[in-house]
């Protein structure tokens, strides 16, 4: 605790004037060494104001690892990342216990940090997935029946490649769960292409890292979460968000809707979507920006795809008047 504390005491305070100007200062900034990828910067910072975390899927070479990177300079946090691969432990992921000089001594593991970028993370086994679960989830490891607190905050960034089909482990759909966001990255348009050639570099390396401003750190987050806790919802913002979710669960071809958490999460990023946009007050237009990106990675179906779905079920659900 005492070193939390600390922690605290030591990261930047906020950098920005509001939660509306936050958006572009983080898009700014990260821009630095990122082009073209504004979406997943502001998803990004929708996920780090809600708690939540985030499954980035796109091919080799589409900046998942540097943009995780960008962002944890910008939100002024810790950082560590760690490479899975069949071999990966979960001993490397919470922790282990050692003993010196006789005594048994708590090593942590790389979730002891504020953003953890689980690299290719269906590249290891269920076993080491799985000891991601009670972190994402409680914000705590147990290890030898011993419960350890994590930083606050703590964010996942997960990674994956869609085209990885050899030795690869699919997320299970627990473990999809517990994923705020899945975020579909692309290859940015040939514009941005050509100014990312422009930017700094150390050989094949971007040399900008180093440049990017801090602008929460650990007491600007807290601020911003308060805000965020304190949005307004109204009841038919509320009711709009779970006849949205049961809906996916009854439309033909989907063999698993949006679950409950689904529901939870969606509300939470459209009210951080809310504050980011200068309001206090959530809308039925926020539950309806953020829906894509919270529920179609949760889907199971058979015969429509999860897009298809969603937006079958954003046009069978009145929008209240």
């Amino acid at each position: 605790m005492e070193q939390h504390a600390r922690a605290r005491m030591n990261l930047p305070q906020p950098a920005y004037d509001s939660l509306a100007s936050l958006r572009e200062e983080m898009k700014s900034e990260v821009s630095k060494v990122v082009i073209g990828q504004e979406e997943a910067v502001e998803l990004l910072l929708v996920a780090a104001l809600a708690r939540g975390h985030v499954l980035i899927e796109g091919p080799p070479g589409s900046a998942k690892t540097l943009l995780s990177r960008a962002m944890a300079h910008a939100l002024g946090a810790t950082f560590r990342r760690i490479q899975f691969t069949p071999d990966t432990s979960p001993d490397e992921i919470t922790g282990t216990y050692v003993v010196k000089a006789g005594e048994p001594v708590f090593m942590q593991g790389a979730v002891f940090t504020n953003v953890l970028l689980a690299d290719e993370v269906n590249r290891t086994p269920p076993r080491t997935q799985a000891a991601l679960l009670e972190a994402m989830q409680e914000r705590t490891v147990t290890v030898d029946g011993r419960t350890h607190q994590l930083p606050d905050p703590f964010l996942v960034i997960a990674t994956q490649n869609p085209f990885e089909h050899e030795g690869i482990f699919p997320l299970p759909e627990s473990q999809l769960d517990r994923f705020l966001f899945k975020i579909n990255l692309e290859y940015c348009a040939a514009d941005d292409e050509v100014e990312m050639l422009r930017l700094p570099h150390t050989g094949v390396t971007p040399d900008m890292l180093g440049e990017i401003r801090p602008l929460l750190g650990i007491v600007g987050l807290d601020k911003a979460r308060q805000e965020l806790d304190a949005t307004v919802v109204p009841e038919s913002v509320a009711r709009y968000v779970v006849t949205l979710a049961r809906r996916t669960r009854e439309l033909d071809g989907v063999l698993l809707g949006a679950s409950s958490r689904a529901s939870i999460h969606l509300m939470s990023a459209a009210k951080a979507n809310a504050r980011l946009d200068g309001r206090d007050t959530a809308t039925i237009d926020d539950v309806r920006a953020m829906a894509p990106f919270v529920v179609r990675h949760r889907l199971i179906c058979e015969g429509p795809t999860a897009d298809e779905v969603l937006q079958q079920a954003m046009a069978s659900v009145p929008t209240p008047v």
